[in-house]
């Protein structure tokens, strides 16, 4: 047994109204018209719900039931469509983020915290990893946006159904230890530094793969000592004095004072910072949230 919900509202009305004719001109319908559903739903339900008269309707006990139940009912469908054109504006609802550590500080708490205004009734949820762990994740369903990088000198291989959207893009920068030998110079090729040693991110990451073609183009192979994907290591590795490394402007503008960015005579490759989304996805958080990314990048 299938029932209109559309008849059932008709119901409401005229139990409500207590007359075909007076539910027909509210609801923009004939009174015959109105009868007519009324008759249909009674088939449907195989049970009496008007008691006739020339000039009004008068409900039967079964109606009055009806009435009260369809009143829930439309209740609950006029918040659903409030809450469907919420969804629709970007008003509520839950969005999965991830993004790459050294994004956490600089950029995205900054544009959670503007995407968060005017939507408290919004839930996030954050995770943090890299760009080959996150952006999957985004293909398959369970992210709805993730932040990560693609660097030059490196190709890329993300899942085919992702939109990426570039949010900024930044240089890259060398930078040594503040009495490094050649911290004062006013040009430093990258040929000098074939023989220092190198703090660099894990082997699988594009950050390790662009300090390798780097250095490979300019005839060397970097003497890699140290290996952390945690920024702050790495610019702790080179404050002590241990070893050179090659850091996003990002992550430089963090610790200016404390190390050296040497002036490199050489064309530095860039760091693209990238988002991905699902293609076919039309969550509005995930785009309101792209948008206070960059704008917090242009910043």
């Amino acid at each position: 047994m299938t029932v209109d919900i559309r008849t059932l509202k008709t119901m409401h009305v005229v139990v409500r109204t207590g007359s075909f004719a007076a539910a027909g001109r509210e609801l923009g319908f004939t009174a015959s018209a109105v009868s007519q559903q009324m008759s249909g739903l009674e088939r449907t339900l195989k049970i009496r719900l008007f008691e006739r008269e020339a000039h009004r309707v008068i409900p039967t006990e079964a109606a009055q039931y009806l009435q009260h139940r369809v009143e829930e009912v439309v209740d609950l469908l006029n918040q659903v469509e409030i809450d469907i054109a919420r969804l629709g504006a970007g008003q509520t609802g839950n969005l999965r983020v991830g993004t790459f550590h050294s994004a956490g500080g600089p950029i995205l708490g900054q544009a959670i915290a503007r995407f968060l205004v005017r939507r408290r009734d919004v839930e996030i949820t954050l995770d943090e990893g890299e760009p080959y762990e996150l952006f999957p994740r985004v293909s398959d369903g369970s992210l709805d946006i993730a932040l990560g990088f693609q660097y030059d000198l490196v190709p890329t291989d993300f899942p085919a159904n992702l939109h990426l959207t570039e949010v900024m893009t930044e240089d890259l920068y060398i930078v040594a230890p503040k009495n490094h030998r050649l911290a004062h110079k006013t040009l430093v090729d990258l040929n000098e530094l074939r023989e220092e040693k190198w703090v660099a991110h894990r082997e699988e990451t594009p950050s390790h793969q662009c300090l390798l073609t780097l250095c490979s183009q300019n005839g060397f192979a970097p003497d890699i000592a140290f290996r952390s994907n945690n920024l702050g290591t790495v610019k702790g590795i080179v404050e002590a004095g241990l070893a050179l490394a090659m850091v996003p402007e990002i992550s430089l503008q963090q610790n200016r004072e404390s190390i050296a960015s040497l002036p490199i005579s050489q064309r530095l490759p860039r760091r693209q910072i990238i988002s991905a989304t699902r293609q076919g996805d039309a969550n509005p958080l995930a785009e309101a949230f792209l948008q206070a990314l960059r704008k917090i990048a242009e910043n």
